[in-house]
């Protein structure tokens, strides 16, 4: 319990966020006069999402005129709602907390692979969709004492589950080692049914809590303003998803989280059934009947099929384009940790600034900004690699923002009559699942790289204009008469900008140089002699805008023929994208590429009698380079003693094989089947593996996962030397940073004078402290290699750290003149599988 210790500075240390926080907990308390709806809405990457909608209940669709009460004049709040908003702000911090807190717990135990996460997705996903439907069937179906009783059950029932849970485990929400998977080469059933045991019940009851807690509260209240609730929900769903990375895992073991994160739900069944114990009292009908009395309204206020339709569709799109640029910020242009947090925290955003009471969203505004950003975005796909980290950073943010508030605010304009409430929300919940398992099941399948978001952000375009079509009072159909020459200049320039005239015409520019001058003339012109007169002909502009569409598919055709022309090879799987291209790093040399977004896995040079040669961080002024050439074995009398016995976790294009001479032997550990397939065999494209002297080895899985299995098969491998090189790219595995991890590899050492080697080499984590405090906790001697500037011009500079009991094999003369020590101001800090903190190790 000591480790609560640090909880109690937290508030202290961040005094000005809390004081910052409860001053949005008050204004978040004050009461609305315009009603809005609220909801959480699925999303891809395991979490929940605030939702709500603006107060006046109008459509913008045409078939449907949905006439919605006029608020009460008395919006007083109800003297006791603090059970609600309590309720309301818990579920919401908490369903976003247990997906992370849960899903980091099972990284260790399935080797910390992108398809963990992706399981666990599904399986949140699918949970949440199940809490809607049943939130609407109980809201429907069943009277109100029936409602309570039920839900008040569930509840119970799952409070009782945690106090067995942690009798049995060592945390309520965590599985004991006991249930560990033997076999995690297809971990999916396993991670489902660890899930459902853990979390599964609780996780089940908090989803469903924002359609019926708003219900519960406007049958308590009728004379008062449910709506003051939605921006309560935003502020915990946000809390949720910031605090955890910035607050409580940097302080909090995971074992305390779990205990912590159960207090909290405690605190929430406990508020949740005083809210519901207060609806059956205050509530004299069935809430049944107040779903199916028609109080006199039309029967034109059903939502129509078309309008369910979209309502999925726009949801849909939403979560698409926050999972794809999630993928294009984490996967190809990743510069730091956390960066998954940005998109989140934009698509939240948009949904507060759409749903608010006094909406934000203008739809000419955001519209034109959606257009604009979406051509940015396109134009930097064509550019590629060439446009900078921080550009591209900018370009899909906005892009990503501009996209929501669109998708959001045209669904807030369609938003039903409250009394389809839950059925609102069900559907909305349906798109979102959709969305999220086109791009994190499907799209890995269909597609050789992340061609998901140019699919989805081209489809929205064709769902909007839909939208559009159908509002009779929109901008397609009553416009300004210069609206349509302006497209139109807008499209030719374009056009003219990606260079569809030699690429896809094969004509002279000059022809669209002199059209987009003469479509800007005619557009001054028209704005000159009659701004303010509306077009004759709105199928003008309807045609112009259906070929900016066209173009704008166009555009990413391009982009996509572009990267296949240039890649040898591209394919995709759950652990990412693999490009393979053929390049020139020397001008006299080519050479074969493999890189995972924008990281290096290794390149190869192609001249016969460099084939053989070891490149960028592998090379020979490298720390790895000099510890193999540099070896004291190689200078034993004996000749069996001079043979190496090598582990590398880590394939990439298996450049490590090229140090090995006859009789040593390599043992490769790699988790993605396809970077094996590249790397091995009669087809392979890197032939290291197939050239080496050295007999080698591969063994597809986890490296920690393996190494435990053999000791687990009193099988231990004995190595001269082991090296851990699975730190190169920016989602750095941490299991194989901590205390259990590194006692694992120890156990596979041949003997003292064995040593450890770790590729540190990274853009935005320092890894050295870590390294530090697991050599410390093991009693190894260590040595910083660093080459800034490599002899040799077709290496990459490279970071090592090498370890060993013994020091003395370390003192070779090669090493002691590029190696150092690593000196810290304070202690070094030491991870474990219940405690990590990356932001320990930001540069």
């Amino acid at each position: 319990m000591l480790e609560l210790l640090p909880l109690l500075f937290l508030f202290w240390e961040h005094r000005f966020l809390v004081l910052v926080f409860l001053v949005l907990l008050r204004v978040t308390q004050e009461p609305s006069n315009t009603p809005s709806l609220i909801n959480r809405v699925i999303i891809p990457g395991h979490r929940v999402l605030p939702f709500s909608s603006p107060g006046k209940g109008f459509s913008d669709m045409q078939s449907t005129k949905a006439v919605v009460p006029r608020p009460a004049t008395n919006t007083a709040v109800a003297p006791n709602t603090k059970p609600f908003a309590l309720t309301i702000f818990l579920s919401a911090f908490l369903l976003f907390q247990v997906q992370l807190i849960v899903g980091k717990q099972l990284l260790p135990w399935f080797g910390g692979t992108p398809a963990v996460w992706n399981t666990c997705l599904v399986f949140f996903q699918l949970l949440l969709l199940a809490g809607y439907a049943y939130a609407h069937l109980v809201t429907v179906r069943l009277k109100a004492w029936n409602l309570t009783r039920t839900h008040i059950a569930l509840l119970l029932i799952s409070v009782v589950v945690l106090m067995v849970l942690a009798v049995r485990w060592r945390s309520p929400i965590f599985p004991g080692d006991n249930l560990r998977p033997q076999n995690p080469a297809s971990p999916t059933w396993d991670i489902v049914l660890l899930l459902a045991a853990s979390v599964g019940l609780p996780f089940f009851l908090l989803s469903t809590t924002g359609p019926l807690v708003q219900s519960w509260f406007t049958r308590s209240s009728p004379k008062a303003s449910p709506y003051h609730l939605y921006a309560l929900s935003n502020l915990g769903s946000l809390l949720g998803l910031l605090t955890y990375p910035f607050l409580f895992e940097p302080n909090l073991s995971l074992r305390n989280q779990g205990r912590i994160w159960t207090l909290a739900y405690l605190l929430f069944v406990l508020a949740c059934m005083l809210c519901a114990l207060r609806f059956a009292q205050d509530s004299t009908t069935t809430v049944a009947s107040t779903v199916d009395e028609t109080n006199g309204d039309t029967a034109d206020e059903h939502p129509t099929r078309v309008q369910r339709l979209l309502w999925i569709g726009l949801a849909a799109c939403g979560s698409t384009m926050l999972l794809s640029v999630t993928n294009l910020l984490c996967q190809e242009i990743a510069v730091v940790p956390f960066l998954w947090a940005l998109p989140l925290s934009i698509y939240l955003v948009s949904f507060v600034l759409c749903f608010q009471e006094k909406r934000f969203y203008r739809r000419g505004i955001f519209l034109v900004l959606f257009v604009m950003t979406a051509v940015w975005g396109g134009v930097l796909f064509l550019q590629g690699e060439q446009v900078k980290v921080q550009t591209q950073l900018n370009g899909f943010g906005l892009l990503l923002f501009a996209a929501c508030m669109v998708y959001h605010g045209e669904l807030a304009m369609l938003k039903p009559n409250p009394r389809h409430l839950t059925s609102f929300y069900l559907h909305i919940a349906s798109g979102g699942a959709l969305g999220s398992v086109f791009v994190g099941l499907i799209a890995p399948h269909v597609f050789p790289a992340i061609w998901e978001f140019q699919l989805g952000l081209w489809a929205s375009g064709l769902l909007l204009a839909v939208v559009l079509w159908r509002d009779k009072s929109s901008w397609l159909h009553n416009h300004p008469r210069w609206l349509s020459s302006a497209v139109a200049l807008a499209v030719v320039a374009v056009a003219d900008y990606i260079g569809v005239a030699t690429t896809i015409l094969h004509t002279k520019p000059l022809y669209f140089h002199i059209l987009v001058a003469a479509l800007a003339i005619l557009t001054l012109v028209k704005i000159r002699t009659g701004r303010g007169t509306p077009a004759l002909h709105p199928r003008t502009l309807q045609a112009v805008a259906l070929c900016g569409w066209c173009l704008f598919g166009l555009l990413f055709w391009l982009q996509v023929h572009r990267q296949t022309r240039r890649s040898v090879l591209l394919t995709r799987n759950f652990y990412g994208t693999l490009r393979v291209t053929y390049d020139e790093p020397i001008a006299y040399r080519h050479a074969l590429v493999l890189r995972h977004g924008l990281t290096l896995h290794g390149a190869q040079l192609q001249a016969p009698n460099l084939r053989r040669r070891p490149t960028t961080y592998y090379g020979p002024s490298g720390g790895i380079g000099l510890l193999l050439l540099n070896h004291p074995n190689r200078n034993e009398a004996n000749a069996e003693a001079r043979h190496l016995r090598l582990g590398v976790i880590g394939l990439g294009v298996g450049t490590l094989s090229a140090y090995g001479l006859p009789g040593d032997y390599i043992r490769f550990y790699e988790m993605n089947p396809e970077v094996v397939r590249l790397a091995r065999g009669e087809k392979a494209l890197f032939t290291y593996l197939n050239d080496s002297s050295a007999q080698t080895d591969v063994v597809i899985g986890d490296g920690r996962i393996s190494l435990e299995q053999e000791l687990t098969a009193g099988d231990p491998q004995k190595f001269d030397v082991l090296v851990i090189d699975a730190f190169s790219s920016d989602s750095i595995p941490l299991h194989l940073l901590t205390r259990e991890a590194m006692s694992i590899y120890v156990q596979h050492l041949r003997n003292p004078r064995s040593i450890l080697a770790f590729h540190v080499s990274n853009r935005s984590l320092d890894l050295r402290p870590v390294l530090l405090g697991l050599a410390q906790q093991e009693r190894l001697q260590l040595v910083h290699v660093v080459v800034t500037k490599p002899h040799f011009d077709d290496e990459t500079p490279s970071d090592w750290v090498l370890m060993a009991l013994d020091p003395a094999i370390l003192g070779t003369p090669a090493i002691l003149r590029q190696g150092t020590t690593i000196q810290l101001p304070g202690p070094a800090p030491l991870w474990t599988d219940d405690y990590s903190n990356l932001l320990q190790v930001l540069r």
